[in-house]
């Protein structure tokens, strides 16, 4: 009988990921004096939902009590070249193509823990599905499963996938068998390097592995409540939701035939919100962008905020 690490290998790729891994649960005591370092120099900005969390993020058992093991789970979402946005079009991140990806990978997940449960031994198993609107330090989890490091853009970089991922937990109350092996951790491959901290339009990247999200074009464009700070409007350059120019540099990102997000991951790209003109966006109403953007992560920011940042 195959043990839990074994049949989560042999199945993440019909369930829709690129690459996942299975460890032990432990509490990270490490990744939790970090954070708070972190916080303690203001580089949460108005987050203040992750001061909150701050003191169990590092206990998984907060999320699920009778956690025993986590498989965590990669999904690339890297597209055809010819799967791209307008040129000249407001600009919007690509994780944001599709409908909103915590919803997917969470059923994505869903799926694993049913395709475990359908093996001998483990049809009781429970299981909770966790991606990063939950307080968890999934990088963190990522590293020990050995899929990956934290750049100096404090993006994981997976060797062969790059870092337009997408990082899923399937916390389990069955352990893993007596003997198992841990996934042995990949080393820093960054190097020298310091494209993005060099590309940055913000200079958000304040050391390496340290962002200021106060500095950062994602937080102003989606999560700072009021309109993007004067300061860094003019970073902007078109964007309105989002930035992907510390990863567009990396060179993990730009070899040739690189590993293409599962057909079956469900993160397609919907045409018909990639191409909206600034003339649109400006006279768009909240009807037609509820109709519109349904199920969308642009939903997060809401229609005035994106036509602020116009």
């Amino acid at each position: 009988m195959p043990g839990l690490h074994e049949i989560i290998e042999r199945e993440y790729r019909g369930c829709g990921f690129s690459a996942a891994a299975t460890v032990a649960f432990t509490l990270l005591e490490e990744e939790r004096e970090r954070f708070a370092g972190w916080l303690g120099k203001g580089y949460g900005a108005d987050m203040d939902y992750l001061g909150r969390s701050a003191e169990y993020r590092h206990d998984l058992r907060r999320l699920f009590p009778e956690v025993r093991s986590i498989a965590v789970t990669l999904t690339s979402y890297r597209r055809p070249p010819e799967v791209r946005q307008s040129d000249g079009v407001p600009r919007i991140a690509r994780f944001a193509w599709s409908d909103d990806y915590h919803d997917i990978i969470k059923g994505n997940l869903r799926r694993l823990l049913e395709t475990v449960r359908s093996y001998q031994g483990f049809g009781g198993v429970k299981g909770r599905a966790v991606v990063d609107s939950a307080p968890a330090f999934e990088r963190a989890w990522a590293v020990r499963a050995g899929l990956g490091w934290v750049g100096r853009s404090s993006m994981l970089i997976h060797p062969e996938l790059g870092s337009f991922t997408l990082i899923g937990l399937l916390l389990l109350d069955a352990p893993l068998p007596e003997g198992f092996v841990p996934p042995r951790r990949v080393p820093d491959g960054c190097g020298s390097c310091r494209r993005c901290m060099d590309a940055c339009p913000t200079g958000a990247i304040v050391a390496p592995h340290t962002v200021n999200a106060g500095r950062c074009i994602s937080y102003q464009t989606i999560e700072r409540r009021e309109a993007v700070s004067k300061e860094i409007r003019p970073a902007l350059a078109g964007r309105i939701f989002g930035c992907d120019r510390c990863m567009e540099v990396c060179p993990y990102n730009n070899r040739e035939e690189m590993p293409l997000m599962p057909e079956n991951a469900g993160l397609d790209a919907v045409p018909q919100r990639m191409g909206i003109t600034a003339g649109e966006w400006r006279t768009m109403t909240e009807t037609e962008f509820k109709a519109r953007f349904g199920g969308s992560p642009l939903l997060r920011a809401g229609l005035e905020k994106l036509k602020s940042s116009l």
